[in-house]
């Protein structure tokens, strides 16, 4: 059994990523992506 019904929990993620706007900008921006991609080169060439 779920520890929330559907529509509080859908309700509970929307307020999280209003409220966390800033996080939201840094992982849609590319700069998430680009810090992947540089980590993932380094492991390739050691």
């Amino acid at each position: 059994m779920p520890s929330l019904e559907f529509e509080v929990g859908l309700e509970k993620t929307i307020d999280w990523y209003l409220e966390n706007e800033e996080w939201m900008k840094n992982v849609t921006n590319g700069d998430y992506q680009k810090y992947y991609e540089e980590q993932y080169e380094k492991r390739e060439n050691m």
